[in-house]
């Protein structure tokens, strides 16, 4: 369903309820059941990116809608990549000035990510070829020069051992039970996703204390001080870019986004905890290399070996990348919204400048699954259809693709979140110039 939104603000909208609920299915997953109710999810095209974000307020019904005076606001954008692989910083700039502008704003905002290497400071945080005029410590540095002293950043840095990784070198922060043990992940050992080849994935997140205040940010519970929970309100933005993955993955957007938020020492290629994977690798493909996976007396620095000569999609079912982190969503902590920031986005790489291009457009929703699927069918795949007609890169950036990749992986984060990936269940509301 597309609504457009000329002349129109999503205040008005706002009494029909169209938001998402746990309790909805994706008619796609195999399930009879149909979805509850539709998921809302906003398109901004053809202005720069402050323009979009302001237009993206009005839409949700003014920046006081989405943000209160006394919120703690966490700002999750891509920082693994460069150029268009990471997220757009003129977005997280607009995004942030608008929140300082909120009469009497006293809380704080937070950009924080753990982009799986060992150095912190290191790509899209310190990158000399940004998306947008920054990298990230220049967007910190920018508004602490101007006076906001209560913007800051957090590197999240994975807590267990990771002696031979396969997907980032990052290792030895602190595993910890909650905030009385100070900064660090959180294992959840009790909760987990499983695969139906009994793989176990094991659910984490960070927790964190902000340079600013010295508020402890538990990211599944909540603001801690001085020994106890204290209720401010903690908000959790999910704010990432659009491109073209691989061909085991397709598309990365608003739920792999999540991938660095996660800790990514917990689970093989890791070696702890034992018989767990973690959550790029919950998906290792049954047979030879699963099998070599399992004996016991390889050790584990040789399993990993094998796994680094075999091609990603001969060796994940990436699917299952999805169903852990609809999982993250469903029970760990739910973005309070996602923002696909597509001023440039990568149609056939996500650091390839040859292969990317600027359709200067904005998704977002409380739904990521729905937010993707938007993204994916009305900007991507225009543009990869638009610069390499015919290319395999056409069916994988397709969420409509059902033997594709990325439509599993989101059928799957789907059947997690009751997210929606089909479009008659979406209220699209779309704002252009």
């Amino acid at each position: 369903m597309k609504i457009s939104l000329t002349g129109l603000t999503f205040a008005n909208l706002m009494t029909y309820g169209n938001v998402l609920s746990d309790n909805k299915l994706n008619i796609n997953t195999g399930s009879n059941t149909m979805p509850s109710a539709n998921s809302d999810v906003f398109l901004c095209r053809g202005e720069p990116p402050d323009k979009n974000i302001r237009k993206l307020m009005k839409m949700l019904g003014g920046v006081e809608s989405v943000f209160g005076k006394d919120d703690i606001v966490v700002i999750k954008p891509n920082s693994q990549w460069w150029l268009q692989g990471m997220t757009n910083t003129d977005s997280i700039v607009a995004l942030i000035e608008m929140i300082l502008a909120l009469p009497g704003f006293s809380g704080e905002i937070i950009i924080a990510d753990n982009h799986q290497f060992q150095e912190d400071n290191s790509r899209g945080w310190t990158t000399t070829t940004p998306n947008g005029r920054f990298n990230l410590n220049e967007v910190v540095k920018y508004f602490n020069t101007i006076g906001h002293g209560n913007v800051t950043k957090y590197h999240w840095h994975d807590a267990g051992q990771n002696p031979d990784p396969l997907q980032g070198n990052a290792f030895g922060n602190a595993v910890v039970e909650g905030p009385q043990d100070g900064d660090g992940y959180v294992w959840d050992f009790d909760n987990f996703y499983l695969t139906e080849d009994d793989h176990k994935c094991i659910m984490t997140y960070p927790i964190f204390t902000s340079s600013h205040s010295g508020i402890t940010i538990d990211l599944k519970n909540g603001a801690w001080q001085n020994g106890s929970y204290t209720g401010q309100p903690v908000k959790f933005i999910n704010m990432s870019s659009l491109n073209h993955h691989s061909p085991y993955c397709g598309i990365t957007a608003s739920v792999k986004n999540l991938m660095g938020v996660v800790d990514m020492s917990c689970g093989f290629p890791a070696p702890e905890p034992e018989d767990t994977y973690n959550t790029h690798y919950i998906g290792l493909k049954s047979g030879f290399w699963e099998r070599v996976r399992r004996l016991s007396y390889v050790h584990w620095r040789v399993r990993g070996l094998v796994a680094k000569f075999v091609s990603e999609d001969d060796l994940i079912d990436f699917h299952y990348t999805g169903g852990a982190l609809g999982r993250w969503i469903r029970t760990i902590r739910k973005p309070d919204l996602n923002i696909i920031t597509a001023e440039w986005v990568g149609y056939g790489s996500r650091i390839d400048k040859e292969q990317s291009s600027r359709p200067r457009a904005l998704v977002a929703s409380t739904d990521a699954v729905a937010a993707d699927y938007i993204a994916a069918k009305h900007i991507l795949l225009p543009e990869t259809i638009k610069n390499m007609p015919g290319s395999e890169k056409c069916l994988l950036n397709d969420p409509d693709n059902e033997d594709g990749p990325f439509h599993k992986f989101l059928v799957y984060a789907s059947k997690e979140t009751g997210g929606i990936l089909d479009e008659s269940f979406i209220s699209l509301y779309e704002d252009t110039p």
